[in-house]
């Protein structure tokens, strides 16, 4: 069972609230959703979570609270992430990502997605990437 309290604590931390309590809340109980985690001394360390419709998988959001970062933990949840995608049916997955995230590209293109386009001013202050990797 995900602990929901520690989970938004991680997504304020990672993206400043960018979802409000009931948007995750409806997002976690949706029959659709992937969610994955990472618990670390009994505490919820990071999270990923994304959608499948169809044959299509999207990541909405991956996040690890800054103490546990450096230790490849994004990269095993977005593995598992992406197993579960296509377990559910998934043959494709998208992301979008801020241009200027140039950690998060760099990670995404290690595990094989590829960058298909770009949103111009998609966010308030950026564009986003969209990426997408064949499963």
């Amino acid at each position: 069972m995900i602990n929901f309290n520690e989970l938004f604590e991680i997504e304020r931390d990672c993206f400043g609230g960018s979802w409000t309590a009931e948007m995750l809340k409806a997002e976690l109980e949706n029959p659709l959703s992937v969610t994955v985690t990472h618990i670390e001394n009994d505490r919820l360390a990071a999270f990923a979570l994304g959608r499948v419709v169809a044959d299509e998988g999207e990541l909405y959001q991956i996040g690890t609270l800054t103490e546990f970062r450096g230790r490849g933990i994004a990269e095993k949840l977005l593995g598992e992430l992406l197993d579960k995608m296509r377990e559910k049916g998934a043959a494709v997955c998208y992301l979008e990502v801020r241009s200027r995230n140039a950690a998060a590209i760099a990670l995404y293109e290690k595990i094989g997605f590829e960058r298909v386009s770009v949103r111009k001013n998609y966010y308030p202050d950026d564009d986003a990437v969209i990426m997408r990797r064949i499963l």
